[in-house]
């Protein structure tokens, strides 16, 4: 097949802020600190951030360690030159490595870190923010595959609040049957064994979401390609402290803010965050708690009874302090030098939020870059797609809309015995005549002739409209088939299955093709990367 990128505009479950930040930028760009396609936008906030240093010591002195830990190579010491930026992307701990778009918003990251070290003659290191500190226990612990989920049970939320952080939650027993479950799932190959094998060696008994899925993420994009940093380390979070602390006594300052840019935007688009007043949380080994403003202090959210003054915010262990999404980023770019974050299509949106935050935060904005998204088409898929010219997007719609743009009422075949019909009624009237002024006693014969003929007619009608549907019923399938391979479980590819899925299948092939595919300057559309 020739398809090889796909418009976002236009594309069902794409937003149209999304779709007109990748095509349109300017109509987005007082939201935003610049043009993610321009160079300059890119030297404007390196410049900014030579005039914002942040402090290197400790936290490159933690990222030695973590990265040491999960064999993870030098690649962070880079981080020491004070002349060096960092690329960001990040995500939450999906079990087995989470879904595909992990995958490539870190090879973004990479792709992007290698252009801009080009492009600004200075070193750029792109860093994988592991996102363990959220505490959605749904969110990470379901692998997606065509047809099935298999979750992850070990660990039961409480009738009321949640597990805390869910990175440092540790595998227990319950991992070996979701281990064994996968077995049974995926297809018998010459590459599963090895390839669970890998998995395997991450995931197991003793440890906990977050290293798992640093030594996976390691295991799919080499040691050294990128440097992954665990943000819940209490030395750095002894770093952002004051940031936290500061957003607790001055709520009102940033929630003002924050609702007049997420109003304005809601004229147009829509506020991907939900604006609320407090925007940290209160972390125990147990609980993450939000913390509401009461006025004249914080009631945390599953202890209501209990307040914590203004007075005393600083009492409160860095450790126990605990971002939300709002404040992420601005922790996020508190701590690290970073030119530019590699988003998805929801982060892109809350970022058009959080500009005025930056300004109160006294941080420069980096430019927001769309991560690459993509759907793998297998061979057998594509020659399927090719016999029917099914193209991609189509398949995103419902399976019998698809059918009725190719099974019309009124077909050829319909029209074609309408037509037999029509002409053989013809031939009736002007044979009846003919013969019945020859001899009169043939008329009973003629109209016995007649019958035949249209039962005839009638039968190999019945025969063939048979075989139509014959043809229909496996052109259905095939189409379905289609369709759950692209958007399997009704979803975009990329945001359903893991990388394990192919990996199974393909194994190395399918990530050579990928690293080597994989195409930035494609990034303001969807793109098709049909496997050979």
């Amino acid at each position: 097949m020739t398809q090889t990128t796909i418009p976002y505009k236009g594309m069902k479950g794409v937003s149209r802020l999304f779709s007109t930040y990748t095509t349109e930028y300017a109509r987005l760009a007082d939201y935003y600190a610049g043009d993610w396609r321009e160079n300059s936008s890119y030297e404007a906030v390196a410049q900014n951030l030579t005039t914002s240093p942040v402090d290197r010591q400790i936290l490159v002195d933690v990222l030695e360690e973590q990265n040491s830990n999960w064999n993870n190579g030098t690649l962070a010491s880079q981080l020491r030159d004070p002349d060096s930026l960092a690329v960001v992307t990040g995500q939450q701990v999906g079990i087995f490595g989470g879904p595909l778009y992990t995958l490539y918003k870190a090879l973004s990251a990479v792709r992007l870190a290698d252009r801009l070290t080009s492009v600004l003659s200075r070193p750029v290191i792109p860093v994988f923010w592991i996102e363990g500190g959220d505490h959605d226990l749904d969110e990470v612990r379901q692998i997606s595959l065509v047809g099935r989920k298999i979750w992850y049970e070990g660990h039961r939320l409480p009738e009321t609040g949640n597990l805390g952080s869910v990175g440092s939650l540790v595998f227990n027993a319950e991992i070996d049957r979701v281990r064994g479950e996968l077995i049974d799932q995926l297809p018998m190959t010459e590459f599963r064994d090895e390839v669970l094998g890998s998995y395997y060696s991450a995931y197991h008994q003793g440890t906990t979401f977050t290293d798992a899925f640093a030594q996976t993420l390691k295991s799919l994009l080499g040691s050294d390609s990128m440097v992954f940093m665990n943000p819940e380390d209490c030395r750095l979070k002894e770093l952002i402290a004051p940031l936290l602390r500061r957003e607790l006594k001055e709520y009102a300052t940033t929630h003002t803010a924050l609702k007049a840019t997420s109003d304005a935007l809601e004229e147009d688009y829509h506020a991907q965050v939900h604006v609320r007043p407090g925007n940290v949380f209160l972390l125990s080994e147990s609980q993450r708690e939000a913390l509401h403003p009461t006025g004249n202090g914080y009631s945390p959210q599953f202890s209501e009874e209990k307040i914590i003054p203004i007075d005393q915010i600083h009492e409160i262990p860095p450790c126990s302090l605990s971002p939300n999404v709002v404040m992420r980023p601005l922790v996020q770019d508190s701590l690290l030098p970073t030119v530019a974050y590699v988003a998805g299509p929801g982060e892109i949106a809350y970022f058009a939020q959080l500009k005025s935050l930056y300004t109160w935060a006294k941080r420069p904005m980096p430019i927001i870059f769309p991560r690459a998204s993509l759907t793998i088409i297998e061979p057998r898929i594509a020659e399927l797609m090719d016999r029917h010219d099914l193209a991609a997007e189509e398949l995103g719609s419902e399976i019998p809309e698809i059918m009725r743009k190719r099974v019309l009422e009124g077909s050829e075949l319909a029209q074609a015995f309408k037509k037999a019909g029509v002409m053989l009624d013809e031939s009736a009237d002007g044979l009846r005549p003919a013969v019945t002024e020859v001899d009169v006693t043939l008329q009973p014969t003629v109209e016995a002739t007649l019958a035949q003929w249209r039962k005839a007619l009638s039968k190999l009608q019945q025969r063939a409209e048979r075989a139509e549907k014959r043809r229909h019923e496996q052109l259905r399938t095939q189409i379905e088939h289609c369709k759950e391979a692209l958007y399997p479980n009704g979803n975009f590819q990329e945001r359903e299955l893991p990388a394990l899925y192919f990996l199974t299948k393909y194994g190395d092939s399918f990530l050579d093709q990928v690293r080597s595919r994989l195409n930035i300057d494609y990034c303001g559309e969807h793109q098709l990367m049909t496997l050979v």
